[in-house]
């Protein structure tokens, strides 16, 4: 009869350490995994700004009237802005995200051709950061956003994207060319 009860005992302890060693494994991996996805969505989203930075090149330099449109734009993780409300930034397309991981150095700038990737730490939750990539040449043109205020709301999902040159517009003394980016 103790041989019966050894069994089921050793039965439990070894479902125990099977419960337990599979609860470490999973607390360690999640953390990693959500970091490298963290990691391959900024990746991904740096190219979808290059793209999108390309293609605004190219309406300017090709004068009044030129379009282009960017179809699928999809934004898997964080928030795509026309305006750059979050930050403040009146002419800008913005890319913000929340992670903990590190993706580039934390409170430093790196400018990638129009590009500028910036990582700020959150100052109330501990190893949280916030990265973000912002295109925001307009500040140092002759160029100016033209967004309507239902494209001004942070984009997410898949979306299409179209960019126009509206030519010379403004007053005397304020002479700008006007880049209208409408989310359809």
């Amino acid at each position: 009869m103790e041989k019966r009860g050894d069994v089921w005992i050793s039965a439990v302890i070894y479902i125990a350490l099977g419960v337990i060693a599979i609860t470490i494994i999973i607390s360690a991996g999640i953390p990693l995994i959500n970091k490298v996805r963290d990691r391959n969505t900024f990746q991904q989203t740096k190219e979808l700004m290059h793209t999108i930075d390309d293609a605004i090149q190219e309406v300017l330099s090709e004068g009044p009237g030129s379009r282009r449109y960017l179809s699928p734009v999809t934004i898997k993780q964080g928030d795509l802005y026309f305006g750059g409300q979050p930050l403040g930034y009146q002419d800008a397309v913005l890319w913000t995200m929340e992670t903990k991981a590190v993706l580039i150095e934390p409170n430093a700038v790196v400018e990638e051709g129009n590009l500028k990737l910036g990582l700020v730490e959150d100052p109330i939750i501990a190893d949280s950061y916030v990265v973000n990539i912002t295109i925001d040449y307009f500040k140092n043109t002759n160029v100016q956003l033209v967004i309507d205020d239902e494209d001004r709301d942070p984009i997410k999902g898949k979306n299409s994207i179209s960019i126009t040159n509206l030519g010379i517009v403004g007053g005397i003394g304020s002479r700008y060319t006007g880049l209208k980016i409408d989310v359809v």
